[in-house]
């Protein structure tokens, strides 16, 4: 006897629906994520993405595979050596040590545009629970996060 491959019972896929400005030295939830125009692109299993907040809620408890793609605009000119952004997706805003998947770039190394990716698996304990993509702008001047970034999410099992 053979079992069915189980189906993908939540997921999803979404895209910064305009720039958004982090002012310098500061931590900044994104938000106002909306679906991909086109439908080759579009994963949308369940509706629990809240695009108006940019967060998704565990449907489930269980282990997510979540991928953030950020492509940031900063000001060259005024990057310094010890200059970084961050980037992590957090479990109920807390980024901390298990409870994110975060990236560190060095703004002056990586010049005036650049992109951030982020990819991990979290385990998220209890239904209900959320994620949500943060930047850390630990630079001297703002930046901006272009629209298009991505942010998607899949489970994986429980």
């Amino acid at each position: 006897e053979c079992d069915r491959p189980s189906r993908v019972s939540t997921s999803f896929s979404r895209h910064l629906l305009q720039d958004v400005s982090v002012p310098r030295r500061s931590l900044q939830e994104l938000q106002l994520f909306s679906m991909p125009s086109d439908p080759e692109r579009s994963l949308q299993r369940g509706q629990t993405f809240n695009s108006s907040t940019g967060r998704y809620t565990a449907p489930l408890s269980g282990f997510y595979q979540f991928t953030a793609s950020l492509l940031i605009s900063g000001d060259k000119v005024q990057v310094r050596v010890r200059d970084s952004v961050r980037a992590a997706i957090c479990i109920e805003s807390l980024c901390l040590n298990r409870r994110s998947v975060e990236s560190v770039t060095g703004a002056a190394a990586a010049g005036g545009t650049f992109t951030i990716l982020l990819t991990g698996t979290l385990y998220l304990q209890q239904v209900g629970e959320y994620v949500s993509v943060f930047v850390d702008n630990a630079t001297g001047s703002s930046i901006s996060i272009l629209r298009d970034s991505q942010f998607s999410g899949i489970l994986l099992g429980v």
